[in-house]
């Protein structure tokens, strides 16, 4: 065990998703903090890949993002301010981000060794493929040498309450580095910020090898016992839309109010045998007695399932994973909606849909639509 981590075990779980959007990790954050809250409870180490995004912390100016608003949203880049300290960082895919939920109270009331142990975590995995990283005294997180000066390949952003950490650390695998260029990165005008692959080239590892080591490196330096963990539950969208005289339009359906009273497109929940394919269709069918032609939308992402929305019978967290389609179904083709499950039904445009639609991944799910069909 590491001498600048912690060197007493402590139960965790380790829970690893895909894609997560950065307001749903945020919602997954505080459930989780929450849950570690209650003394006896394992801390949580979530790993995860986020869409590409600007986290502003607690020290940061709009001075620290170059660009305009406008350019960002053509780009695909949203902007969100968060309460960890720092200044601006960049998060998106190729970028491997990882959420120490811990409970640093009864003995590891040391958010300094905390620090420590993610960063010797990061540094031993840079080591593992052949890169040499270190700490820099006043500048937390790893750095490389190169030939440029020092640039930076993994960062740290924490944030404490009540000894409850959140947030956490980013190391970059194979991030777009271009995105880097349009912030002042963790308030750093003198420094750059590298990766595994502009490091290694061909040679550096894919998101999975590099999360692979990470994993390990960070349960020894962070002394967590890993305990078992339910299975996310799977299911999908298929995001139905028809051809009309003014351009595309899709069906959104209101929930009932026991379901949640948002409107959505076309969802469910896959059964065991089922493939997620055949689950669209099915769920077309008993949703609204339509029939479709599907298509992949190239999109699956993982979220913290509200209990106030879904009950469960324990306190335990739990995350679905879902994967998202295109249904085009006949123009002239008549909905028969499922009452128990929505009360009424409206075509809307896409511009309508976007706005009506509640959740992160349903709006992105409309915009791949868009691009889809060339608008």
């Amino acid at each position: 065990m590491s001498d600048v981590g912690f060197s007493v075990l402590r139960p965790a779980q380790l829970r690893r998703f895909g894609r997560v959007f950065y307001p749903a990790g945020l919602r997954l954050q505080k459930a989780l903090a929450d849950y570690v809250n209650e003394e006896g409870r394992p801390d949580q180490l979530v790993v995860l890949e986020h869409d590409p995004v600007f986290t502003l912390g607690r020290n940061a100016t709009p001075a620290d993002i170059h660009m305009s608003d406008d350019f960002l949203a053509a780009q695909g880049v949203s902007v969100h301010r968060t309460d960890r300290g720092g200044e601006v960082t960049y998060h998106g895919p190729g970028q491997i981000v990882v959420y120490p939920i811990c409970n640093l109270r009864g003995g590891r009331e040391d958010v300094g060794r905390l620090v420590r142990g993610l960063e010797e975590a990061m540094i031993h995995t840079a080591a593992d493929f052949g890169v040499s990283a270190q700490r820099l005294k006043g500048a937390p997180g790893v750095w490389v040498e190169t030939p440029r000066g020092l640039d930076k390949l993994g960062a740290i952003g924490l944030h404490l309450s009540r000894w409850i950490s959140t947030h956490g650390i980013a190391f970059n695998v194979r991030p777009n580095l271009e995105h880097f260029r349009w912030i002042t990165p963790c308030g750093f005008t003198d420094k750059g910020v590298c990766s595994l692959a502009s490091l290694l080239a061909d040679g550096a590892p894919t998101w999975d090898e590099a999360t692979d080591r990470l994993q390990e490196h960070l349960i020894e330096h962070l002394a967590l016992d890993i305990k078992p963990t339910r299975a996310p539950s799977r299911s999908v969208s298929a995001l139905t839309w028809r051809r009309a005289a003014g351009g595309p339009e899709v069906l959104m359906m209101l929930r009932v109010p026991a379901h949640g009273l948002w409107w959505q497109s076309v969802t469910g929940m896959m059964e065991p045998d089922e493939t997620p394919e055949e689950t669209a269709h099915r769920e077309l069918l008993e949703e609204t007695g339509l029939r479709g032609t599907l298509r992949p939308l190239g999109l699956s992402h993982s979220f913290w399932v509200d209990p106030s929305i879904v009950r469960f019978p324990d306190a335990e967290p739990r995350f679905n994973t879902e994967i998202c389609y295109s249904m085009e179904v006949a123009r002239e083709a008549e909905v028969r909606l499922e009452p128990s499950e929505h009360s009424e039904y409206l075509w809307c445009s896409l511009d309508e849909a976007q706005a009506r639609t509640k959740w992160e991944g349903s709006k992105t799910a409309v915009q791949l639509l868009r691009k889809e069909l060339g608008g």
